[in-house]
């Protein structure tokens, strides 16, 4: 009988241990099945009506790092466009897998001095903007670090975290 109590104890310690290691820093839930941003973004475009006409791609880390001031060591993965009509939109979608935490933690922070400079871009000629872009936070979920930028952001945003 004092076999099985014991046997349950470390059962149940066992799977504590384990709960709390599948929980990442800060409490958020990584990621459970690979994704693919390119692909994320591919949905994007199709739902929102994005094309290369309207929108500029960034495609290599170089560029990332020209742009955004995200180390390329960083990035495990990215997928990035921003509005070429930037005097009229301010859209801008930068989705970025880091290779581990605390390059996640590095690429936030760009991303949201990046945020905070086209506020500060926009604050002179543009209202309207800045109020677009003051909805719009840099988020993480894991390894995941996503800024967009739009007047429809929530919708955008939904629509990527759909792929988690």
């Amino acid at each position: 009988m004092k076999t099985k109590s014991i046997l349950a104890l470390l059962l149940c310690l066992l799977m504590s241990i384990s709960l709390f290691a599948c929980t990442g820093d800060g409490g958020e839930t990584p990621v459970s099945k690979p994704v693919d941003l390119g692909e994320v973004m591919a949905d994007i475009n199709a739902k929102f009506n994005f094309s290369d006409e309207n929108m500029r791609t960034v495609d290599d880390t170089d560029s990332l790092d020209l742009y955004y001031s995200i180390a390329p060591e960083d990035v495990k993965e990215f997928a990035a466009q921003t509005t070429k009509d930037t005097a009229n939109d301010i859209t801008e979608i930068i989705l970025v897998e880091a290779v581990d935490f605390e390059a996640a933690e590095r690429i936030a922070d760009a991303l949201e001095i990046r945020r905070q400079s086209q506020r500060d871009l926009c604050n002179s000629y543009s209202p309207e903007l800045v109020a677009i872009i003051d909805a719009c936070p840099v988020e993480t979920n894991g390894n995941f670090v996503s800024l967009i930028i739009s007047e429809n952001a929530e919708a955008i945003s939904e629509c990527y975290k759909s792929f988690f």
